[in-house]
């Protein structure tokens, strides 16, 4: 929208309607202001793109400029499609047209002049009659044409009529040209002078290049029998020039004033807007009285600013300032409008028009300069597509309220008005109110596509929910303004509440979307405008059900008028009632909870939390009455039956989630008992009916995976099991669905099922067996056999109901089970179960060397190590050796291969006749991992050089005495029995020998053990000794 064109004046209607043109279309009103379309836009609007155009009101036309012509018609006709004279626009001549209108001569009724200026060659054409031009042939007359003088790279920027002087036109170069229209008996006549040169002439120092661009051309209204005239010209940087212009005569020609004319800059107070003064951009201005008070619209640090300023020629006062708060878009280049009787200015914003009452009795009294701020503020926002184009105004008469005029290119012409004030008290700027009415009109007049309700601005979140609280109060209770007190018709009036409650929830969800809590309590006055009509219409056709009503709402007509806010406890005192006299209230339900609480919850807020309907027992009584006629009686109304069931899944389920997420423990404990209590009594009732299809929706629907594996467990009667679909249920739902259909099969002994069907879903059974051991253990062991998973095998079995702790002695017990059951099976796993009873028969070995006839968890820690570790284990070895393993071994608890390995070589040889060795290389043979079993042979044969063997040997004797000394000795004994180890110990002593190192890592004792057996080898008794014991081991075995 261009810049150039400031409009003129005329008028509106009454205060509080729309009619200055009877046609008009409200789209939007409040108790201040009103916006409408006018009926009458031309038909080349639907076929023509305009670039500007403005109205004036002093004519009743606009002027509309396209790339080609330049349109003029009554704006205000009631015609919708008036007709538009056009004037072509020769290019050769315009490059880029500007054009304004003008009065008629004076002492005429002709229609109004037309005056067109190309702003980049400074041509002006001037047509006396906008209606006569055309049909005189005067389109392309010469005789009214003046060619203004334009300096290089200078260009026209604002056009504005000032007549009766003329029209006043500012340059790029800050230039202000008057052109006159007409010789002093009103002939046309074209010519110009200059009002204000930076460069030359009697008003040079008046404005400097560096004092920014004309921003504002204002004419004051002729004084002096119509011969004087006050013309105001502002520039950016503040500085005003206030022009005295006698106007042309019969007796004398036109001339400026200079005596009387004055220039001063207007200066915001620094003490007020600190650090602004620096960045003060003047935008507009507009005479508030006479020729001394000004209106000005200022730009400072980023805000919009409307100042008051008083100026003549002793200087320039200023009064205060007011922020505008709705004033956000900083692109757009502002325009102020100020309509008599300046009591409200008006500014346009881009898409916006900011209005703000003025408070003017500071410059009423001459001697007070007491400064009030605007009282009250609101914004208008059009919608982008609109399309401004253009403006303009009409100040306040008999017939119409000030106004002004916003020319669209796609919604026509619309009016602003802004009805007089009702009240002389100063009402306070009020975000709350401003927000409510913005909100209001989004709802009542959401029809009105010109129109952007949407809150554009910074709101503080907590001014929002006054007003939103306010609006829901006042369409509550019949007190809205856009809403009827009362109609003779109840049914119209509570459908229009929930149609103003349906717009809030629409406005709501698009604005403030991020506030869910704000929008549920809109939701939830939506329901409950829904059930009060659905009730309303319910009790209207049935006439006992009615009766009832009245015995608990004596007036039900001012109920619903005012009071149904209270619709919970009311309901729910009528359902008693319904019980107590035996009327069936399932239909009742269906039409008031269903279809007014339940559709709308899940059409607008599905994640409602905790319903309005826990306020009283409301539903508390629809359950307890269903449970009475459906599951425990015999009611066979299927619609009723599944309506209920849905209100009470998703209402409680909702509750139950809210509640607990919020830890208000008291009433989730109260609403999961009941519904965990009732919910298997809910789908009962489904699959007594028949409605088996319907239950599994619903348990689908509120993944209620319980109810669903018993509904597919009914289904499975029927239907083959490919059709039930439960690997689609597994793949959707994971491991919850899968948990409630594995807790289902046990508690109802379907334990083939459990361990045999759906394979390919078996980590989620592993998954339940793990998280819920007691309850699965007296079956879970044997999938663990079936799965070769012998240690949760163990574990399963240790939990099992007819086993009191995972003693070794029931893992012994355990194990021969399942070496049975594997057999049993045809599982080829007996030498793995074979290996896992050796450990366990080894443990309860040294458990029962070192207990003996007593209980091992007699002994101490201490008595342990002084009379079981082997004595040629150093004592501040032995107790940290025994630390790792007494625990165990004393609480009479599996000890892992590493710590057996360990104990049955620190353990003393004697109590396990010499044989310790022997059980740790067949424990370490056990390990599926060969390396492992590597590293754990190493440790056990330097253990059974340096633990069990003695360093000091002879050889002597008879050959019988020799022999009975090697094959009573401990190496021979282990090396007879594992000679498959014979070939490691000759590379761990060459390894020695040759002080080099294992090929794992070893602990400090082993370290040790590996320099004692160093020192043994190098003596040669030693070697012989051992060297005797292989060869006879070897001998042995031929």
């Amino acid at each position: 929208m261009s810049s150039i064109f400031q409009p003129r004046t005329e008028g509106f209607n009454e205060s509080e309607t729309v009619s200055g043109t009877s046609n008009a279309e409200e789209l939007t009103k409040n108790k201040n202001y009103c916006v409408s379309r006018l009926p009458g836009l031309p038909n080349v609007f639907i076929t023509t793109s305009f670039s500007t155009a403005y109205s004036d009101s002093e004519s009743n036309y606009a002027v509309a400029i396209s790339d080609g012509s330049i349109y003029v018609w009554c704006y205000k006709s009631i015609d919708s499609s008036p007709f538009a004279i056009q004037f072509p626009v020769d290019k050769q001549q315009f490059k880029l047209p500007m054009a304004i209108l003008t009065r008629p001569a004076s002492g005429t009724d002709q229609d109004p002049g037309l005056l067109m200026i190309d702003s980049i060659t400074g041509l002006v054409k001037f047509y006396e009659s906008v209606q006569h031009a055309p049909t005189l042939g005067l389109i392309n007359d010469k005789s009214l044409e003046l060619q203004l003088h334009l300096y290089p790279n200078e260009c026209v920027t604002l056009v504005e009529n000032v007549e009766p002087a003329g029209v006043a036109i500012a340059t790029s170069q800050q230039r202000c040209i008057l052109i006159s229209l007409r010789d002093y008996k009103s002939k046309p006549q074209l010519s110009s002078i200059e009002l204000a040169n930076p460069r030359r002439g009697l008003f040079s120092k008046i404005f400097r290049h560096n004092e920014g661009d004309i921003v504002a051309i204002k004419s004051i209204k002729a004084e002096s029998d119509d011969v004087l005239q006050t013309i105001l010209i502002l520039n950016s940087a503040g500085t005003i020039h206030s022009v005295k212009y006698y106007l042309l005569s019969s007796s004398t020609a036109s001339y400026i004033d200079e005596s009387s004319s004055f220039k001063q800059t207007l200066t915001m107070d620094p003490d007020a807007y600190p650090g602004r003064v620096s960045t003060t951009e003047f935008l507009d201005v507009w005479p508030m009285r006479d020729d001394k008070y000004f209106l000005a619209l200022v730009r400072s640090s980023g805000a919009l600013l409307l100042a008051t300023f008083r100026a003549d020629k002793s200087g320039a006062l200023y009064f205060g300032s007011h922020n505008l708060h709705a004033a956000a878009d900083n692109a757009a280049t502002p325009r102020l409008f100020l309509p008599s009787p300046c009591k409200t200015a008006f500014v346009i914003v881009g898409n916006s028009v900011i209005m703000t009452d003025l408070d003017t009795t500071y410059i009423e009294p001459k001697d007070t300069f007491t400064y009030t701020k605007p009282r009250w503020e609101d914004v208008i926002r059009f919608n982008p597509e609109a399309k401004l184009i253009g403006y303009g105004y009409e100040n306040q008469n008999t017939n119409t309220n000030p106004s002004i005029i916003v020319i669209t290119e796609n919604f026509g012409v619309l009016r602003v008005e802004k009805f007089p004030e009702m009240s002389k008290k100063e009402t306070p700027y009020d975000p709350a109110q401003l927000v409510k009415s913005n909100i209001e009109q989004a709802i009542f007049f959401s029809d009105s596509k010109a129109i952007s309700f949407d809150l554009k601005q910074d709101v503080d979140r907590s001014v929002v929910h006054r007003a939103v609280a306010s609006i829901i109060k006042e369409i509550l209770s019949s007190t809205s303004s856009y809403l009827p007190d009362t109609l003779p018709m109840t049914t119209d009036l509570t459908q229009l509440k929930l149609n103003a409650f349906k717009g809030l929830v629409v406005y709501c969800q698009r604005n403030f979307a991020d506030d869910p809590q704000m929008i549920a309590g809109v939701v939830t006055n939506l329901e409950k405008a829904n059930v009060a009509l659905n009730l309303w219409e319910y009790l209207e056709t049935n006439r006992p059900y009615l009766e009832v009503f009245e015995r608990v709402v004596p007036e039900p007509r001012i109920f619903f008028k005012s009071e149904i806010g209270n619709i919970s406890e009311v309901l729910a005192s009528f359902l008693d009632q319904l019980s107590a006299t035996g009327l069936s209230t399932s239909h009742l339900v269906l039409k008031t909870i269903y279809d007014g609480a339940y559709l709308n919850s899940v059409k607008y807020n599905q994640d409602i939390g905790k319903s309005w309907l826990f306020e009283s027992d409301l539903l508390k009584n629809i359950e307890s009455q269903f449970t009475q006629d459906f599951v425990m009686g015999n009611n066979s109304d299927k619609d009723a039956a599944y309506g209920i069931v849905e209100i009470l899944d998703y209402f409680y389920i909702n509750a139950i989630r809210f509640t607990k997420e919020k830890r208000i423990e008291g009433e989730y404990q109260e609403y999961s008992k009941l519904y965990n209590e009732r919910k298997d009594g809910w789908t009962s009732a489904l699959l007594r009916l028949g409605l088996v299809d319907e239950a599994r929706v619903i348990a689908e629907k509120y993944h209620d995976f319980a109810s669903l594996a018993r509904v597919l467990d009914i289904e499975s009667e029927t239907t083959a099991n490919e059709n039930l679909n439960y690997g689609r249920y597994f793949e959707e739902y994971g491991y919850p669905f899968a948990a409630s259909v594995y807790e289902y099969f046990i508690k109802n002994g379907k334990i083939q099922e459990l361990l045999m069907r759906f394979s390919n879903y078996k980590h989620f059974l592993l998954q339940f067996f793990q998280e819920n051991p007691k309850l699965t253990s007296n079956v879970s062991w044997i999938r663990y056999l079936i799965d070769e998973d012998f240690a949760q095998a163990s574990k399963a079995l240790a939990l099992a109901e007819s086993y009191n702790a995972e003693s070794i002695d029931n893992q012994l017990t355990q194990l021969a089970l399942g070496k049975l059951a594997a057999r049993a099976a045809g599982a080829h796993t007996e030498e793995r179960y074979d290996k896992e009873l050796l450990k366990v028969r080894y443990q309860i070995k040294i458990r029962n060397a070192v207990a003996g006839d007593g209980r091992i968890a007699a002994i101490t820690q201490a008595n342990f190590v002084k009379q079981f570790i082997n004595s040629g284990i150093d004592k501040s070895e032995s107790g940290s050796l025994a630390a790792n393993v007494f625990d165990a071994l004393s609480s009479n608890h599996r000890l892992p291969e590493s710590l057996l390995i360990e104990l049955l070589t620190i353990i003393d040889p004697k109590f396990l006749n010499n044989e310790g060795f022997f059980y740790a290389l067949n424990v370490a043979q056990t390990f599926s991992n060969k390396e492992f079993t590597h590293e754990f042979v190493d440790i056990i044969l330097l253990r059974l050089l340096t633990l069990g063997t003695e360093f000091t040997l002879r050889v002597s004797g008879s050959d019988q005495v020799v022999k009975h000394q090697v094959e009573s000795s401990i190496l021979f004994k282990t090396l007879s029995r594992q000679p498959s180890v014979i070939s490691q110990l000759n590379q761990l002593v060459e390894t020695v020998e040759s002080n080099g190192s294992l090929s794992h890592s070893v602990s400090n004792f082993n370290k040790g053990l590996l320099d004692e057996l160093k020192k043994r080898l190098n003596n040669q008794s030693f070697k012989e000794w051992v060297h005797l014991v292989e060869q006879q081991v070897k001998t042995s075995l031929k």
